[in-house]
């Protein structure tokens, strides 16, 4: 991969990829006008034109022109809008990535690239893969991919080529990072900048995202993840009997989780209701950027409120006992692994739509089934379960988007496509339809926002 550069063209694609189901609810509805017997004027149109709009045109039907529901092609199509594939280097195979918005726009981004060797720029440079899942709005996952690598790479210029030193480098890149969109809310509203201004820095940090990055350095083999949130990072690697062994390199930060659990708590001894079915004071994840709300105190939050649109969150009325904070932390959980040069391996990258819908195992599993799939080479044949057995598909309250292993399928050429596909249905195209049939908001009940990268280390050529 290129050693001198980083790819940061990816943070436009990949906030472009929020409003990719605001343009599939405008494609949709224009094929249904276009199928019509008679097609409308368009009203924004031609006003522009000054011309006054003709509504014989809608004619005197009683009958209800729904939009049609996606084919079989729209749906592939769909899933792999936003996909891409590119070749590594060396160690590094090849990596795949894909993302579907439930949120319109999309709250999920992602970045991929490469920069120069932080400690020789000499040597050969490292490469990154992040995805940001963004709560509360898209502001914040969008900036992050323009401004955590910068951060980043500034904090580990500084640091000594060691293990401990890189994974505090990267902690101190986060927090300051953080402290720098968060901690300068009270600068802001007291600067001389323009009110439209104050508020354009602030929307940032009212809203929130988990982030996880990882960084490869190709020189010493080591792959190191850093997490704030429930985005997750697993790692499959062949065994000697030709399976795939599942290893997380993350730990989900969520107020379910014990440990982040007894850390709070531990910190707030006298606020006994601080984590309440998993939650912050209502905030799942228990560490993230941005969400400001929950990091400062009760006279700045009030004045925000009350001046520059703040957040009502978290609820006075339900969370009321809450007194200063901050309640949430950027600093990640950071872990280091060596990938082996002789062991085929893959890691993937999911915003937690992916984990709502399957456990890291089947993920694994589907991944590693899928790269035996791909080494029968260009004359392979998708392969689907027997339908039959398949109950009627329904998606609701009683059932949202999951994986089921017995339909499973093996049709897609893009490894995340492929795992995104699984865990809407699978084989089930009726399933698969229904789950992106439903659009915003509707589709937030059944499935949250999902992107995905795959990277591949150390597969033979050629599968």
């Amino acid at each position: 991969m290129p050693s001198q550069t980083f790819s940061t063209g990816t943070a436009a694609v990949s906030f472009t990829a929020g409003l990719a189901s605001a343009a599939l609810m405008y494609w949709f509805t224009s094929r249904s006008q276009q199928q019509s017997l008679v097609v409308p004027t368009n009203p924004g149109l031609d006003a522009k034109r000054k011309i006054i709009p003709n509504l014989n045109e809608l004619g005197l039907s009683d009958k209800i022109a729904y939009s049609p529901v996606p084919t079989s092609e729209e749906i592939t199509q769909q899933l792999n809008e936003l996909a891409f594939s590119l070749p590594g280097g060396e160690l590094v195979t090849r990596y795949d990535g894909a993302q579907l918005g439930s949120n319109s726009p999309c709250e999920d981004t992602f970045l991929h690239g490469s920069f120069s060797n932080p400690f020789d720029p000499k040597q050969r440079g490292w490469s990154a893969w992040a995805v940001f899942d963004g709560h509360c709005g898209w502001q914040l996952s969008n900036l992050l991919t323009r401004q955590l690598i910068p951060y980043v790479r500034r904090a580990l210029s500084a640091a000594r080529p060691d293990k401990e030193s890189i994974e505090q480098a990267i902690k101190s890149a986060f927090t300051t990072l953080d402290d720098a969109i968060v901690k300068s809310a009270a600068e802001t509203i007291e600067s001389d900048l323009s009110f439209a201004e104050k508020a354009r820095r602030l929307e940032a940090a009212y809203a929130g995202a988990c982030a996880l990055l990882a960084l490869y350095d190709p020189y010493s083999k080591n792959l190191t993840v850093a997490s704030t949130g429930d985005c997750r990072a697993v790692l499959g690697q062949k065994t000697a009997d030709g399976t795939w062994a599942t290893t997380e390199l993350t730990t989900d930060c969520t107020g379910a989780t014990p440990s982040e659990a007894a850390r709070i708590r531990a910190q707030f001894p006298d606020e006994p209701g601080i984590v309440k079915g998993g939650r912050v004071w209502g905030m799942q994840p228990s560490r993230t950027f941005g969400d400001g709300m929950w990091k400062w105190n009760r006279q700045l939050k009030e004045r925000l409120r009350n001046y520059y649109n703040g957040l009502s969150m978290p609820s006075a009325t339900r969370y009321g006992a809450y007194k200063d904070g901050p309640y949430l932390t950027a600093e990640p959980l950071v872990t280091t692994t060596k990938i082996p040069e002789a062991r085929p391996s893959f890691l993937i990258l999911a915003t937690d739509g992916l984990w709502d819908a399957m456990t890291s195992e089947q993920a694994v599993d589907l991944v590693g089934r899928w790269i035996e799939w791909q080494a029968q080479g260009p004359g392979r044949k998708p392969v689907t379960p027997e339908k039959s057995n398949f109950v009627t598909a329904f998606l609701g309250r009683m059932r949202q988007c999951r994986y089921e292993p017995r339909k499973a399928t093996l049709q897609d050429d893009n490894a995340a496509v492929h795992l995104v596909r699984n865990g809407l249905g699978g084989a089930d195209e009726e399933m698969v339809k229904g789950a992106l049939t439903f659009r915003y908001p509707n589709s937030r009940d059944i499935r949250d926002d999902i992107t995905v990268q795959v990277i591949f280390f150390n597969l033979p050529q050629g599968k």
